[in-house]
């Protein structure tokens, strides 16, 4: 899809914005893009613009009056798991839009296996892996440095943050998010709503709604508000 047309950013996050359009410029060709906000931004000091972008800004209040179609393609530019879920939700009711509209944006120097099924809105950041027979859910971001392994389920709206390493047969909940430098041991289970601390070692299935970290990795407490900080 080299050289397509602006690409919809739902949601703004500013320190996120220049990561989301080098990895569509540079998986994609795409240049141009139309950021729909979800909420008023005060303050852009962390997105530098770039002249070989054309970057539209969209406030809250015009969103619904955009006139979008159903051949838009649309990518997130937030990461906390239950934040994606919100902001989908709520563009979804204004505009419309559908899973098979939300565009796959992987990096050239990551590696998908052939086996590997993908949903839409993955974002796979550079020198990243997804093994064989791997299942990635809708709304995915997998950050740089990323080793999933082989026959591992990811459901909708996780987040793996930078040098994560998921051995095979892992299995990971909706709406988790997983911290940096974390590994994850063959055939475990981290249930949904989680948030699994910075550089744990996980060696036991966690259970739903739990905030995780350590080595060993335990439950310190439920994440009761079943809601994801923003990375």
């Amino acid at each position: 899809m080299k050289g397509s047309k602006s690409l919809q950013v739902l949601g703004c996050v500013p320190s996120l914005l220049n990561i989301l359009f080098e990895l569509s410029e540079e998986s994609r060709g795409i240049s141009s893009f139309r950021v729909l906000k979800n909420i008023p931004v005060e303050g852009m000091k962390h997105y530098i613009p770039a002249s070989r972008y054309k970057a539209e800004f969209v406030e809250p209040a015009n969103v619904a009056s955009q006139n979008m179609n159903t051949e838009e393609l649309y990518a997130f530019s937030v990461v906390g798991p239950a934040s994606k879920e919100k902001v989908y939700l709520s563009f979804k009711e204004l505009i419309g839009m559908g899973h098979q509209q939300f565009i796959n944006l992987l990096h050239p120097t990551s590696y998908v296996s052939k086996s590997a099924s993908l949903h839409y809105g993955l974002q796979l950041e550079p020198l990243s892996t997804i093994s064989a027979c791997t299942s990635i859910g809708f709304g995915v971001n997998i950050k740089r440095n990323c080793n999933i392994g082989h026959h591992c389920q990811i459901e909708d709206f996780v987040t793996i943050n930078p040098g994560v390493t998921l051995s095979g047969f892992v299995n990971v909940g909706t709406k988790t998010m997983i911290g940096s430098g974390t590994s994850v041991k063959d055939g475990i289970t981290i249930g949904k709503n989680c948030i699994i601390g910075i550089g744990s070692v996980v060696v036991k299935d966690i259970p739903d709604n739990s905030v995780a970290f350590g080595n060993p990795c335990i439950v310190h407490r439920m994440n009761t508000e079943k809601a994801n900080s923003e990375k």
